[in-house]
């Protein structure tokens, strides 16, 4: 499990500075802008299209972070709990790790691959759950940070819009939008390296680990 911690934190630094630094650092640092020249020869339509692909790809990013972060998440907790039946203990062993608060962590008790009881809780508020009769639930920080992560999200591309439309179209509108534009550029680089390179390094990594 160390070694898919170490995993994850490799992309997510990865991923905070080729998709969200590198394409700012090339187009602040750089001075990648239109000019006036560049912006009078570029039609409305073509800008148009630019802020249009721009905005869907943020949504595309928007879902999947969501879909990823935070319906998974609790998908697989509402679903575990309803395979149980109420108030019958059970015995099973430690597959993966799940995000709760446990009350005695030094005893090691849900670490992967011991055997615990596990009963649901009679009470219906999901997703409480009654582990060797001590009761545990969810990580409410985890699903708070998961949260704010998204709204910083959602706050980085409207500030990269609002700050660029401000500060580059010299008056003629969204027509200083061009391909590599950071609104366009990132949340491209986003869709390319969790859906592409992460997708392929993790099933390489799972048979590697499946098979060892």
């Amino acid at each position: 499990m160390k070694f898919w911690k170490g995993f994850i934190i490799f992309w997510i630094l990865y991923l905070l500075f080729f998709a969200i630094g590198l394409p700012l650092i090339l187009h602040y640092a750089g001075d990648h802008h239109k000019n006036d020249y560049e912006m009078i020869h570029t039609s409305a339509s073509e800008a148009f299209v630019l802020l249009g692909v721009g905005t869907a790809l943020w949504f595309i990013v928007f879902i999947y972070y969501i879909k990823l972060f935070l319906i998974n998440p609790l998908s697989k907790k509402n679903g575990f709990i309803r395979l149980l039946e109420p108030g019958k203990k059970r015995k099973g062993t430690v597959l993966e790790e799940f995000e709760f608060m446990d009350l005695k962590p030094h005893q090691r008790r849900f670490e992967v691959g011991n055997t615990t009881g596990i009963v649901p809780n009679r009470e219906p508020k999901p997703p409480y759950i009654d582990i060797d009769g001590h009761v545990v639930k969810s990580n409410a920080k985890t699903i708070v940070l998961t949260v704010i992560g998204l709204l910083l999200l959602i706050a980085l591309a409207a500030g990269i819009l609002v700050y660029s439309y401000i500060n580059e179209n010299h008056g003629y509108g969204w027509r200083y939008l061009y391909f590599w534009h950071p609104y366009i550029m990132i949340p491209g680089s986003f869709i390319f390296y969790l859906g592409f390179l992460f997708g392929i390094t993790n099933t390489v990594f799972s048979k590697y680990l499946s098979k060892s």
